[in-house]
C-alpha cells in the first residue's frame, strides 16, 4: 500500500516532469497548461483517492509543483531531474497503467501547441526510456 506522503511526492514529481516538457523550448504556452489542467481533472484526479491532511486530492500536487517550477523559473533539466530522482526511488509505485498515463499526459502537453519541436521530441524519448516503455 502506498502512503499518503508517497502519493504527494509522486504527484509533485509528475508536476515537475510535465513542467519540463512544457518548458523545454523555453516558453510555457497557455495551450500546454490547458492540456495539463484538463488531464489532471479528467484522468489524474479520478485515479485514486489519496488526500493530504487538508483534504486536498493528492493529484492536485501535479499542478502545485508545475506552478512552483514556473514561478521559480526552474530549468526544464532541473525539473526533469527532480522527477527522475523520485521515479527511481519509487519505481514500484508506477504500474503499467500509470506509466501509460504519464506518457499520455506528457505527449498531450507536447502536442498542445502546434507540432512537437525537436526539444519536445527529445524530452518525450527521454521520458519513454526512463519509464522503460
Amino acid at each position: 500500500m502506498t502512503s499518503r506522503s508517497s502519493y504527494i511526492e509522486i504527484y509533485s514529481s509528475l508536476g515537475f516532469l510535465f513542467y519540463s516538457v512544457a518548458a523545454g523550448d523555453g516558453t510555457i504556452r497557455a495551450a500546454e497548461l490547458d492540456a495539463l489542467k484538463q488531464l489532471v481533472r479528467e484522468k489524474w484526479l479520478p485515479l485514486e483517492g489519496s488526500r493530504d491532511e487538508f483534504g486536498t486530492d493528492s493529484a492536485h500536487y501535479i499542478g502545485i509543483s508545475f506552478d512552483y517550477a514556473s514561478t521559480n523559473d526552474m530549468s526544464a533539466e532541473e525539473a526533469y531531474a527532480r522527477f527522475a530522482d523520485v521515479y527511481q526511488e519509487k519505481e514500484k509505485h508506477f504500474d503499467p497503467e500509470m506509466k501509460k498515463l504519464v506518457m499520455r499526459t506528457a505527449t498531450a502537453i507536447a502536442d498542445a501547441y502546434k507540432d512537437r519541436n525537436k526539444t519536445e521530441k527529445s524530452m518525450l524519448a527521454q521520458v519513454k526510456q526512463l519509464l522503460g516503455k
